[in-house]
């Protein structure tokens, strides 16, 4: 996620030098197309300088740049570019502040490499789980308890018994012997081979499905997922996404369904939510192909707000006669999107004057 090389003053000179040479305190040049390569506190740059911070905080907007800062979280303000973020317009000239491992994106690939503590699902016992249900710790357990129990039984009874009506029946080492004996007999050898082979058809199964499981201990909770959710950046997906269902309220429609009941009048709810999709949305379609059919237009914007306003666009046509005036972009810090669009109609016949005003959150 960093460039191979990148710009910087050295000596008083520009030199390319490797991205994983930069230290703190470099002088680093950026432009259209670059990729930031670590942490940096912009110095300079022109008035049209914009990041696109999606890879860290999912905002569908690219960001503008200053060399003032504009907020207090460091996530937020506008002087500074994060590792791994693309420049898509403008050029700026910044200090490193931070390389590698202590970069915001260094710190989240951290974390999300490093492994976590706490027992798997099949390890642990938990109330909600059904009693009939014995995981691995309560089998354990239970086990553990019964081969102590009779150990302890075994070294009571000689010692309150034997040792003194059978002096020379068993000695101290005969006993030991006896005791561990026991302890051992009653475990089950062939609990670990037992589990690990149904671990392993578990995992093939799910591997048939196209679900690679990377530890045998997480074969149990992902055999027992319902629904699998992914991020939406195309990691693992095309990055394509087409809206299935809309629910208002109780009730629940797919999108064949959802048009139906536009056609019919049915639910006025439907036009509320074909308006929300349709104006607050980031996405466009492409003037090039707004002439074909919805299905088959191409749009340009992130992959859920294309999703989104396709299926707008399916429920009707006549959404898309408003005209935005102010739009306020979502970002990571506020969690949503304002849009204030204008609709002009037909008030009075002789005159074609009119104006509405619709404010989607």
């Amino acid at each position: 996620m960093i460039p191979a090389e990148t710009l910087v003053l050295r000596d008083g000179q520009q030199r390319k030098v490797p991205a994983a040479e930069l230290v703190i305190g470099d002088i680093v040049y950026i432009k259209l197309g670059n990729k930031v390569p670590a942490d940096l506190r912009v110095l300079h740059c022109s008035g049209d300088l914009k990041f696109d911070r999606s890879v860290l905080t999912g905002e569908s907007e690219p960001i503008s740049g200053t060399p003032e800062k504009t907020d207090n979280n460091f996530m937020e303000s506008r002087n500074i570019a994060m590792q791994g973020t693309h420049v898509v317009s403008g050029n700026a000239i910044g200090l490193v502040i931070q390389t590698g491992d202590r970069t915001v994106f260094g710190r989240i690939a951290k974390l999300s490499s490093s492994e976590r503590g706490g027992r798997t699902t099949l390890q642990k016992v938990s109330p909600t789980v059904d009693p009939l249900i014995q995981e691995i710790l309560r089998f354990v357990f239970i086990i553990g308890s019964v081969s102590v129990s009779f150990a302890l039984l075994t070294v009571i009874i000689w010692a309150a018994y034997l040792r003194r009506e059978h002096p020379g029946y068993f000695g101290t080492t005969q006993i030991l012997i006896t005791a561990l004996s026991v302890l051992v007999a009653v475990i089950p050898e062939g609990l670990p081979v037992s589990v690990t082979l149904s671990l392993t058809v578990i995992a093939k199964a799910l591997g048939n499905n196209n679900v690679l499981c990377k530890s045998l201990t997480t074969v149990e909770t992902l055999g027992a997922v319902n629904v699998l959710c992914s991020d939406k950046t195309g990691t693992l997906t095309q990055n394509k996404m087409f809206v299935q269902d809309a629910s208002i309220l109780d009730t629940q429609y797919s999108t064949a369904e959802a048009q139906k009941a536009m056609i019919k009048g049915e639910q006025k709810g439907l036009e509320q939510l074909q308006l929300v999709a349709a104006l607050c949305n980031a996405a466009q379609f492409d003037a090039a192909t707004i002439a074909l059919p919805v299905s088959q237009r191409r749009i340009n914007g992130d992959a859920t707000d294309c999703a989104i306003l396709r299926f707008a666009a399916e429920l009707g046509e006549e959404t898309f006669s408003w005209f935005m005036k102010f739009e306020l972009p979502f970002n990571s810090k506020n969690k949503f999107m304002v849009d204030i669009s204008l609709h002009y109609v037909d008030l009075d016949p002789r005159l074609s004057v009119g104006k509405a005003i619709w404010l989607g959150i």
